[in-house]
């Protein structure tokens, strides 16, 4: 059956930032397909729920509290990992934010722009490198990376965010040249999603409705919405899809970014 090329039975999926939002549904949705789930976050006890949704649906989970931008943590994790595997199958490199970057060219300093750099894109290139040799061992491995639609929008104060998510959706093409056939490399562009990092919009009725307006599908988007795009982009049912990215942002092409991030509130430095 067609509905069988989505099923994720037997792989292993590794998923960063899983710990809310975006990356716990695509770690339930996984689940919920037959995968088994390695959690990493910031946040055990986020995790730690994440987990146990996880094996509610019937499927193993094992969480690693770590900052992506800490090597050494993430060294560790993989020593872990090849300790007790003997392959990975699914790495979704979900985790990244605007950090210390999100200003003005006046007020963001290069250290400033290469926090935002560091958690957005160099993480994620850190996080395949130490992965690669489980992934080479899988028959068909996928690499996932969630970038967003500032990777292609225009606004104000989001030069190092903008500058991180375009680097990403390069580098997902560059490796999917790199690592053609035996590992598929795509990502996902999220426009606005309903998460807790944005409850600044939808706590806002009017901040809500200046973004709504800017989206043709009129709502904005659900995590399950970016978990459905990585389950295709993960499963079999995209096996001759590579080097790709996958906009889903309800229709925002074309339109102007700073409908949307200009209301971003200032990080805490």
């Amino acid at each position: 059956m067609l509905t069988d090329f989505f099923r994720l039975d037997g792989k292993t999926a590794l998923v960063t930032g899983a710990g809310k939002g975006i990356g716990a549904r695509i770690a339930t949705a996984f689940a919920e397909m037959g995968a088994d789930l390695i959690l990493l976050a910031r946040t055990e006890s986020d995790l730690e729920q994440v987990a146990r949704d996880v094996e509610a649906l019937g499927q193993q989970a094992r969480v690693f509290p770590c900052d992506i931008t800490d090597e050494a943590a993430i060294a560790t994790t993989f020593t872990d990992l090849k300790s007790e595997l003997s392959k990975l199958d699914i790495v979704v490199n979900n985790a990244g934010a605007p950090g210390k970057g999100f200003g003005s060219l006046a007020k963001v300093t290069k250290k400033r722009f290469e926090h935002t750099l560091d958690i957005n894109l160099s993480a994620a290139y850190g996080l395949i490198h130490e992965a690669l040799p489980l992934l080479q061992a899988s028959p068909d491995a996928a690499i996932v990376n969630i970038s967003s639609a500032m990777s292609w929008m225009v606004d104000r104060h989001m030069a190092a965010y903008a500058a991180a998510k375009a680097g990403l959706d390069q580098m997902t093409r560059v490796l999917a040249y790199e690592l053609a056939p035996k590992i598929r490399v795509n990502g996902i562009a999220p426009g606005a999603i309903e998460t807790p990092a944005t409850a600044f919009i939808t706590q806002d009725p009017g901040r809500l409705e200046d973004t709504v307006r800017w989206i043709p599908q009129g709502r904005l988007g659900q995590p399950t919405d970016i978990a459905l795009a990585a389950l295709y982009l993960s499963s079999n049912a995209s096996s001759f899809i590579s080097g790709k990215i996958l906009e889903v942002d309800g229709g925002m092409a074309a339109l102007p970014g700073s409908a949307i991030q200009s209301q971003i509130p200032q990080p805490k430095a």
